[in-house]
């Protein structure tokens, strides 16, 4: 967990932006939009792929006959982007399940043919939703999935930290500058923080902080759309 809450990143933001006297470059609803924008923005796994923001859910039951299942939000969360998905083989998971991953294929593949009845071994994320194929039969009905996901994180608010580890408190900071200097128009300025923040982001990456599937990711200095340049 880190070590700022929200109201340190608000002062903090204040003294970075010169504590300016325009109450409209400083009004509260407007400083708590900036750090939670980039506090979500930080934590989306194209930036960094945080093991905070990994879930995995075993909650979505197969129905016979149907291969459309909602996974918007998965449990109290908001799913950002799907890590996996498994056919589970019995009606509630345990370590010793008998269960196969799917792969993943585009939403054309499932639209250009029939579907077959049988177990789940393909996979495709349209909208709000998860197709599988084949479709369950009453083999397969009341089976699981099990489902791995980046989560979104829960907005930050008065007395709150966020739930990274404290070494993240300063990109985020950054972050945060980043995005005030852009929506105050000094974009050259948010450009030249945005670079010191994602260079902080990656000298924090290391193979022991995350697992193997994402050892040696590094982010790049992209211009984001969620960054509005």
């Amino acid at each position: 967990m880190g070590t700022m809450i929200f109201d340190d990143f608000t002062s903090e933001l204040n003294f970075l932006l010169g504590n300016p006297n325009d109450i409209g470059a400083t009004n509260a609803a407007r400083t708590g939009r900036w750090i939670n924008q980039a506090y979500t923005y930080m934590c989306h796994p194209s930036v960094h792929h945080f093991r905070e923001m990994q879930e995995i859910d075993n909650s979505t039951v197969l129905a016979s006959g149907t291969n459309s299942y909602v996974i918007k939000t998965l449990g109290s969360n908001t799913v950002v982007s799907i890590r996996f998905v498994s056919h589970v083989a019995a009606s509630s998971y345990t370590p010793t399940a008998v269960r196969q991953k799917l792969s993943p294929r585009g939403i054309r593949w499932f639209e250009e043919r029939a579907l077959s009845v049988g177990r789940p071994f393909l996979y495709t994320i349209d909208g709000s939703s998860l197709y599988v194929s084949g479709v369950p039969g009453s083999t397969e009905n009341g089976q699981l999935l099990r489902i791995g996901f980046y989560k979104e994180p829960s907005p930050l608010s008065t007395g709150e930290a966020t739930v990274l580890g404290a070494y993240y408190d300063r990109p985020l900071l950054k972050f945060v500058q980043a995005f005030a200097l852009a929506d105050l128009g000094d974009r050259a300025s948010a450009l030249v923080v945005l670079r010191e923040a994602t260079q902080l982001v990656n000298n924090a990456s290391a193979e022991s902080e995350m697992e193997a599937e994402d050892t040696g990711f590094h982010t790049e200095f992209v211009l984001h759309p969620a960054m509005g340049f």
